[in-house]
C-alpha cells in the first residue's frame, strides 16, 4: 500500500499538468452498427465516443493528445465457417438461418503525437499513435429467431451439435459460453492531406496500423474471465483514399452539380491461432471477405452530386463503381492448412438521397462477375436507409 500511494500521486500530478497545458474535448457519433432484422436496418443500435485532452503541444506546432475511445452496442453477423473444422460454408447463400447477434463494448486508451505539421489551420500531416484496447462480446440468437420463439437460434442447430458448449476451433469467439474478453495493443501512423468536403472533396489520406492480441495478453481460454474462449491474433492494416473533384457548379451556398473521382484501397494481413470475427476489417461490396491471411480490396467510383434543394446537405448522389478484391493464403481458424488465392469482382451503380447530412436512403444495382464463396453471382439488388449523427 505504501508503494501504491506514491504511484497514484505521480499519476494525478502528471494528468493535472497535461490538463493545465491542453484542452478537454468530447465528440461522439451514432452510426456504428445496424441490424437487418430491426427497423429494416435504418436505426443505429450502437454508438462511438471520444474524449480526452487535446493541444498538449509537447513539441512546437505539433499536436499531442491523450485519447479515450469507447464503442458499444449490438452487431449482426452470419456464420461463415463450420465451427468444428473452420471450413468455409459454401453450399448455399448465407441467410437468416445462420444469422446471430452480439452485444459488445470496446474501449481504448492511448496517445497521439503529430510528427509533421500540416500548415496553418490544418491537422498534422503525419501523426503517430499508440493505445491499449479491451473488447467484450456476448453472442446470442438473432432477433428474428427470438421473435419466432427460438431462443437458441443458430447455436442450437447442427452447426453447434445441437447447442453443446465446447471448444470450436472454427469459431473461437463462439466457444464456451459465447463470451469473450480480449486485450490488445495498437500502433498507428497516418498521413492526412484530404479536404473531405461532402460535395467537393480533394486530396488523399493513407494510414498503416498494427494490432497485437496474443493469447498471453490475458486472452487465454484458461483465464478466469474468458469462460472457455481463447483469442489470439496479429493484424496489420493499410488504408489509402484519394478523392478529386473534376467539376463543380455552385449557386450561392447550394451545390448544383459536382463530379468526384473516388479511389479506395484496403489491405489486411491477419494471422493467429484463434482469430475472432471482429478482427476481419476488409469487406467486398459491404460483405465480409472469406478470412484468409492476406486480403486486399480496391474500389474506384465516379460520383455525381446534386443538386442540393431545400437545405444545405439535402441532395441526391449517383455512384458508378467497379470493385475488385483478392483473398490469399490459408483460411483462418481452419484445420485445413491448404493455401489458395481467390479473386472477386463487381460493377454497379447506386442512387442515394442524403437529407440534412444525417439520414440516407439508397437503392443499388450490382453485377458480381466474380462472386465470393457462399454467394451467388450475377445481378443483385440492394436497398435500405440509415441514420448517422456526429456531435
Amino acid at each position: 500500500m505504501r508503494r501504491v500511494i506514491p504511484l497514484i500521486a505521480v499519476f494525478i500530478l502528471a494528468f493535472s499538468s497535461l490538463y493545465a497545458k491542453g484542452e478537454v474535448f468530447f465528440s461522439n457519433i451514432v452510426n456504428a452498427s445496424y441490424l437487418t432484422d430491426f427497423a429494416m436496418g435504418a436505426f443505429p443500435i450502437s454508438f462511438w465516443g471520444e474524449f480526452g485532452i487535446d493541444h498538449i503541444d509537447l513539441f512546437p506546432n505539433l499536436n499531442s493528445k491523450v485519447v479515450v475511445r469507447v464503442e458499444a452496442g449490438m452487431a449482426q453477423r452470419t456464420l461463415r465457417q463450420y465451427p468444428e473444422t473452420g471450413e468455409l460454408i459454401t453450399d448455399h447463400n448465407p441467410g437468416a438461418d445462420e444469422n446471430y447477434s452480439v452485444v459488445f463494448s470496446y474501449g481504448t486508451v492511448g496517445f497521439e503525437q503529430g510528427i509533421v505539421d500540416g500548415g496553418e489551420g490544418k491537422s498534422d500531416f503525419l501523426t503517430a499513435s499508440v493505445s491499449l484496447g479491451m473488447r467484450w462480446e456476448q453472442a446470442f440468437a438473432s432477433l428474428a429467431h427470438i421473435q419466432q420463439g427460438n431462443m437458441n437460434g443458430v447455436f442450437g442447430s447442427d452447426y453447434f451439435n445441437g447447442g453443446e458448449r465446447k471448444d470450436y476451433p472454427g469459431t473461437p469467439e463462439l466457444s464456451g459460453n459465447l463470451y469473450s474478453l480480449a486485450t490488445s495493443l495498437n500502433f498507428g501512423l497516418s498521413f492526412m492531406n484530404l479536404d473531405d468536403h461532402y460535395i467537393h472533396p480533394d486530396g488523399y489520406n493513407f494510414s498503416i496500423s498494427g494490432t497485437i492480441a496474443p493469447w498471453w495478453l490475458f486472452n487465454d481460454r484458461f483465464s478466469i474471465v474468458n469462460a472457455g474462449t481463447r483469442i489470439d491474433y496479429y493484424r496489420l492494416l493499410y488504408n489509402a483514399t484519394w478523392k478529386y473533384t473534376a467539376y463543380e457548379l455552385r449557386k450561392g451556398d447550394f451545390n448544383l452539380f459536382s463530379v468526384v473521382m473516388d479511389f479506395r484501397l484496403n489491405c489486411q494481413f491477419l494471422f493467429g491461432s484463434d482469430v475472432p470475427r471482429y478482427a476481419y476489417s476488409v469487406r467486398f461490396r459491404g460483405n465480409e471477405i472469406p478470412p484468409r491471411s492476406f486480403i486486399t480490396d480496391v474500389n474506384v467510383s465516379l460520383i455525381l452530386n446534386g443538386p442540393e434543394f431545400f437545405t444545405v446537405g439535402t441532395y441526391p448522389q449517383l455512384y458508378v463503381f467497379v470493385e475488385n478484391a483478392v483473398s490469399a493464403g490459408r483460411v483462418l481458424n481452419s484445420l485445413d492448412a491448404t493455401e489458395s488465392v481467390k479473386m472477386y469482382g463487381a460493377i454497379g451503380t447506386r442512387l442515394q438521397l442524403n437529407i440534412l447530412g444525417v439520414f440516407r436512403a439508397y437503392i443499388g444495382f450490382y453485377y458480381d462477375y466474380l462472386p465470393m464463396e457462399g454467394y451467388d453471382g450475377g445481378f443483385d439488388l440492394d436497398f435500405g436507409a440509415y441514420f448517422s449523427a456526429f456531435f
